[in-house]
């Protein structure tokens, strides 16, 4: 059967909930651990120990994740055409969605590549990290049953 035969029996469903899995979980994940990382709040608050039981914690890792959702649609949108159109090979993936990430970070000013001076690679490492881990472990069926 022809490769590209093959690549178009996925179904568009099993695409859009592979996609939601590593969507979903990506920006809750990696809101969680770069808040962790850097001890860092809604209120800058510093890490004793405790912070997981503030609430200010909890009401950054929500926007934090929230805004990495919406910042994130492209990349995903992009992403799927990928899937659909071009391969399935999931190291082939991970590594486009690196870039991904860095072309998101870059392009919404998150990165400050623009200002070198204010770089703090964390961001964009924890997410690609964290998207290539995922892509890597999450199965993609052919046909999403539910």
């Amino acid at each position: 059967m022809d490769k590209n035969l093959k690549l178009n029996l996925i179904s568009g469903n099993a695409i859009f909930f592979f996609l939601l899995k590593i969507w979903i979980l990506t920006n809750s994940i990696s809101a969680f651990l770069f808040l962790m990382v850097n001890d860092y709040g809604i209120n800058g608050i510093v890490n004793n120990g405790t912070i997981l039981f503030k609430e200010e914690f909890w009401q950054a890792v929500l926007f934090i994740a929230c805004m990495g959702l919406v910042y994130s649609i492209p990349a995903m949108l992009i992403l799927g055409l990928l899937i659909k159109l071009w391969t399935r090979n999931k190291v082939i993936l991970a590594f486009i969605s690196v870039f991904l990430v860095v072309g998101t970070f870059y392009c919404t000013g998150s990165m400050a590549l623009k200002n070198p001076e204010m770089y703090i690679p964390s961001p964009p490492i924890i997410y690609a990290g964290i998207i290539s881990i995922l892509i890597l472990i999450i199965k993609l069926d052919r046909k999403h049953t539910g």
